[in-house]
C-alpha cells in the first residue's frame, strides 16, 4: 500500500514522528512518501501527484487548524484516499474524528505498531477495532482502545531520514542531524503533555525507554556514513535523567562516536559529577527550563520543584566545562504580572546564559495547568482558540489587560534584554511601546543568530 505524510515545510527537522512511522511502514513491505508543503494548495497538488491509498497528518493544537483545513482539501481533491491524524491533538482529543468528516482514522500515542496493524485491516478489508486507533467502519466510530507504548525502542525501524532530507536538501547538507535516546519523562510539570501521557500509560511500564548506547552509536554511524554530521542533536526531554545509563553510554559514545553533541538537562539533576561526564563525552551545548523568576509560579504553578540556587548553580558549573546553555522560559503564566515577568529576565541574567529563550504559555488539552485554569475561570477551554504556536499572545483571563500587551513584548525582547545591558535598562519603555512587528522580527533574527554562531557553529570544536 502507498502511504503519504503531509508536513508542513520547516528549517528543522521536526517531523521526527512522521519519519518514525515512515520506518514502521517500510518495514512492513508498504512504500511511503513525504510532502512538505508551505500550505492547503502545495499539499493537495503534492498528494494528488503521489496518488496514495492513505495520506497521514500529525498535529499539534493549534497547528491542528492547518492540517484540518488540508484534510478537508485533500478530501475534496481525491474523495477515494483515506485520511488519517496523529499526532498531540489526536491523541489528547480523540473525539476529533466524529467533529470532522474529513477524517476516516486516528491515532492515539505512539503509533509505529498501532498504524502497521490497522493498515493491515485495511488492506484486507477487515472491519475490526484497532488497538491505538478510533476508525470509520460502515458509519459507525470503531475504538480500538489505547495500545501501550513500544518498551524496546531499539526495535524500531530506524526514522526514515531520507524521506524528508529529499525534499529539504538544505537540511540534508546541512551538519546538524536529530536524533532520539530515550522516549518518555518522569517528570509532572503542569503545563507539559508528558504528565497526561504518563496518566494515560500508567500501568504498562516505566516511563522512560532508554536506547541500548550501541544501537544509538550504530544509527549516529549510519547517518554519518550517508549525510554531513558534524554535531549530534539529541532531542530526549531530559537526557540526564538515568545518571547510571549516561555513564554507560559516555564511553562508548566517545569512543564510536565522538562528535560535539547538544541535549537537554534539568537543573536539578545537574552537578558536578555530570557536567564531568557530559563535557568529557563532547557536550557544547544544553538546553534547560528556567521557565520561572519567580519560585511560587516556577515550584507551585508549574511544579518544577527546582530551587533558584539550584538553576544558578547548575549554569555556573555547566559554563565552567565550556558547555554553552540555551534556557527555556515561559511567560504569560497564571496571575502573572508583567513585575513578575521581569524576575525571569533577572535570573537569567544571574545565570550568564549564553541565549536566553522565551515563549508564552499555552494551556494546551489534556496539561494539569488547563485543567485547572478552566476550574478557575482563567480559560475558557476553547482550545481551538489557541495560536499555531507558543508564541502567541496568552489566553489566559488572570493577566491584565495593561500587562498582557507587555508581557507579549518582553517575550520578543527577552533574549536581546538578557544579552544587552542597554536593552535592559530600557525595557520598560520599550514594553510600552506599540512595535509588535518590529519585536518579532527582531526575536526571529536574534533566535536564528544565537542558534547558527553559539550552537550549531559548536559542531567545530574538539570533544574532550
Amino acid at each position: 500500500m502507498h502511504v503519504v505524510f503531509a508536513t508542513l515545510w520547516s528549517r528543522e527537522v521536526s517531523a521526527m514522528g512522521l519519519l518514525y512511522l515512515a520506518g514502521a511502514l517500510r518495514r512492513a513491505g508498504h512504500t511511503v512518501a513525504l510532502v512538505q508543503a508551505r500550505d492547503a494548495r502545495e499539499a493537495v497538488d503534492a498528494v494528488r501527484r503521489e496518488r496514495p491509498r492513505v495520506v497521514g497528518l500529525s498535529a499539534t493544537t493549534g497547528l491542528h487548524r492547518v492540517y484540518l483545513a488540508w484534510a478537508r482539501a485533500i478530501r475534496a481533491a481525491q474523495p477515494d484516499v483515506t485520511l488519517v491524524l496523529g499526532g498531540p491533538h489526536a491523541t489528547f482529543f480523540p473525539e476529533t474524528l466524529e467533529r470532522e468528516a474529513a477524517l476516516d482514522a486516528l491515532c492515539v500515542g505512539e503509533g509505529e505498531e498501532s498504524l502497521v496493524e490497522w493498515l493491515a485491516a485495511l488492506e484486507a478489508g477487515e472491519p475490526r477495532a484497532v488497538p491505538g486507533f478510533r476508525r470509520r467502519v460502515d458509519g459507525r466510530v470503531l475504538d480500538g482502545g489505547l495500545r501501550p507504548p513500544p518498551r524496546d525502542v531499539d526495535a524500531l525501524a530506524p526514522p526514515a531520514r531520507d524521506l524528508y532530507f529529499a525534499g529539504n536538501r538544505r537540511l540534508a547538507r546541512f551538519p546538524v542531524k536529530a536524533f532520539l535516546a530515550s522516549r518518555g519523562c518522569p517528570y509532572r510539570c503542569t503545563y507539559c503533555f508528558n504528565r497526561s501521557l504518563n496518566d494515560m500509560y500508567r500501568g504498562t511500564g516505566k516511563p522512560v525507554r532508554w536506547r541500548e548506547p550501541g544501537a544509538l552509536c550504530d544509527e549516529i554511524d549510519a547517518v554519518r556514513r550517508r549525510w554531513p554530521l558534524e554535531l549530534v542533536w539529541i532531542l530526549d526531554a531530559n537526557f540526564a535523567v538515568s545518571r547510571a545509563w549516561l555513564e554507560k553510554l559516555a564511553p562508548v559514545y566517545r569512543a564510536r562516536v565522538g562528535l560535539p553533541f547538544f541535549c537537554k538537562v534539568r537543573p536539578n539533576l545537574v552537578d558536578a559529577d555530570l557536567a564531568a561526564v557530559l563535557g568529557e563525552m563532547g557536550c557544547v551545548g544544553v538546553g534547560m527550563g528556567i521557565e520561572s523568576g519567580d519560585d511560587e509560579l516556577r515550584n507551585d504553578v508549574l511544579e518544577r520543584g527546582i530551587s533558584r540556587a539550584q538553576i544558578v548553580e547548575s549554569c555556573r558549573l555547566l559554563r565552567a566545562r565550556g558547555i554553552r546553555v540555551m534556557s527555556f522560559n515561559m511567560l504569560g503564566l497564571p496571575g502573572e504580572t508583567y513585575e513578575l515577568a521581569k524576575k525571569t529576565l533577572d535570573l537569567n541574567v544571574e545565570c550568564a546564559v549564553d541565549y536566553a529563550a522565551a515563549t508564552i504559555l499555552q494551556p494546551y488539552p489534556r496539561t494539569e495547568i488547563a485543567r485547572r485554569s478552566v476550574l478557575a475561570g482563567d480559560f475558557d477551554g476553547d482550545f481551538d482558540g489557541l495560536g499555531r504556536d507558543y508564541y502567541s499572545s496568552t489566553p489566559l483571563r488572570s493577566i491584565a489587560h495593561g500587562d498582557r500587551a507587555r508581557i507579549l513584548n518582553l517575550q520578543r525582547l527577552f533574549g536581546l534584554a538578557v544579552e544587552f545591558p542597554e536593552v535592559r535598562r530600557r525595557i520598560d519603555w520599550l514594553t510600552g511601546r506599540k512595535s509588535p512587528r518590529l519585536y518579532t522580527e527582531a526575536f526571529k533574527l536574534w533566535h536564528r543568530h544565537c542558534f547558527n554562531s553559539r550552537f550549531y557553529e559548536a559542531r567545530g570544536r574538539a570533544t574532550a
